[in-house]
Parts: C-alpha cells; sequence; structure tokens
C-alpha cells in the first residue's frame, strides 16, 4: 500500500503511469479508505486477519488466491479527466487476455446497491465489475489525488476458505487443472502488455526509483503500519 501511494505521488510530480501486479503472502484484508473497522470488520471467518486500509475507496479485499493491481495516472492524462472510463480502459484489455485463454469474461453491465452495503468488496456490485458465469471475478475501486488517480483492482482466481461465498474465476471453470501455476504467471505479462497497447503507453519494466523507495518506505513506516491509520472509525 506505501508502495502504491508513493507512485501516485510520482504520477502527481513528475506525470509518469504505473502499472503494478503483486500477490499477498499471507490471506490479508484491505480496508477501503472510507471503510469503517468496526462491526461487520471484525465479524466473520475473516475475524483475526492481518488488515490493512487502502488509500482507494470501496469495500474490503480478501487478499488470498488472487492477483491485485495498482495503475496511476497523472492529471495531464486524458483518462483521469473521466475516472468511468478509467476502469473501462483497465478491464477491457483484462477481457481480450482472458479471452485468448478461453475465458469468455464480461462487464457486469450493470449495478446494484442495497440498504447496507456487504463488508467484502465481492458481495456489492458495479456495472463495470468482471463476471464469469454471472460470477463477479474482478472488481476496481480508485482514488484521485491533485488530479492523478490511483486504481486497485483484484482479480479472483480460487475460493479462499476465508470467503467462501464467493467462487474464483477457477472454481467456476470446467478442466480447470489446464491452467497451471505457469499460466497463473504469466498473465501478469500478458494483462500488462495489453493495457499498454490498448493505452498507447510504452511497457518499460523496472524498479521503483531511489525517490520512490525511500517515499514507500517512509509511509509504511509512518501511515501505514500505524493502528491510528489501519483501525480508525471515521475517515475524513
Amino acid at each position: 500500500m506505501a508502495v502504491d501511494e508513493s507512485l501516485l505521488e510520482s504520477a502527481v510530480s513528475d506525470q509518469v503511469c504505473s502499472l503494478r501486479w503483486y500477490r499477498w503472502d499471507q490471506a490479508t484484508i484491505s480496508l477501503g479508505y472510507f471503510q469503517q473497522n468496526d462491526g461487520d470488520a471484525q465479524q466473520g471467518p475473516w475475524e483475526g486477519l492481518p488488515r490493512v486500509r487502502r488509500l482507494s475507496g470501496g469495500g474490503a479485499i480478501l487478499h488470498h488466491h488472487e492477483l491485485t493491481y495498482s495503475f496511476t495516472v497523472p492529471a495531464n492524462h486524458p483518462l483521469a479527466k473521466s475516472p468511468p472510463e478509467l476502469y473501462v480502459a483497465i478491464h477491457q484489455p483484462l477481457i481480450d487476455v482472458l479471452a485468448a485463454h478461453g475465458l469468455n469474461v464480461e462487464f457486469r453491465g450493470v449495478s446494484f446497491r442495497s440498504a447496507s452495503e456487504p463488508f467484502l468488496c465481492f458481495g456489492r456490485g458495479d456495472e463495470r465489475d468482471l463476471v464469469y458465469q454471472g460470477q463477479k471475478i474482478l472488481g476496481s475501486a480508485q482514488r484521485r489525488r491533485r488530479g492523478a488517480i490511483v486504481q486497485h483492482g483484484s482479480l479472483l482466481l480460487l475460493t479462499s476458505e476465508y470467503a467462501p461465498d464467493f467462487p474464483g474465476l477457477l472454481n467456476l471453470v470446467e478442466q480447470a487443472s489446464r491452467y497451471s501455476e505457469e499460466f497463473l504467471n504469466s498473465l501478469t505479462t500478458d494483462f500488462s502488455q495489453a493495457i499498454s497497447t490498448a493505452l498507447k503507453l510504452p511497457l518499460q519494466s523496472g524498479n521503483l526509483t531511489d525517490e520512490e523507495s525511500l517515499r514507500a518506505r517512509t509511509l509504511e513506516k509512518e501511515k501505514y503500519s500505524q493502528d491510528s491509520w489501519t483501525s480508525r472509525k471515521k475517515q475524513v
């Protein structure tokens, strides 16, 4: 989370786009920026799991058997002018890559809301969610800072025992065994290339700059590792 905020700051100050894919080494809850960390947050199979608060909004994500991405876009990029279009711009290349592997994922197309939003993001519905056989397998959320945007998303691959109501993409596929770990590892490369092509952005892999690394370490120490950040009940 600290790295993603550091990359957002680079979008603000240096007008650069960044795409990052990662997985989590243990089941972890990431709270949406505006979510309260009480009540439903403490009840359910996920009780007691490590948790962190994201910079982006939306419902909590259970990061377990999934792929997480962050994409940052500066204020001077055309997509920063229309945040809803940014969801589509990132999600459509993912649809195309999965279709090439015989996985016909599509946009939900309609939104639904309830009087009390479920704690977990995958219990909520937005028209730009990606679904497979009617089940949500990818959702995203955003945060704007001085015109720049960070967009987070989670591609659910397999059901977690901590959220058994939400099947992952590979739980819904016949002969799922043909989608090997090698296939999963190649997805991030394929996704990155497809997004780069769709957005007409040069694809350059690399590490954080020294400035980004230092900023991320500072944010981790002073913000994201602090109980006051993760556990606060009211967001401002």
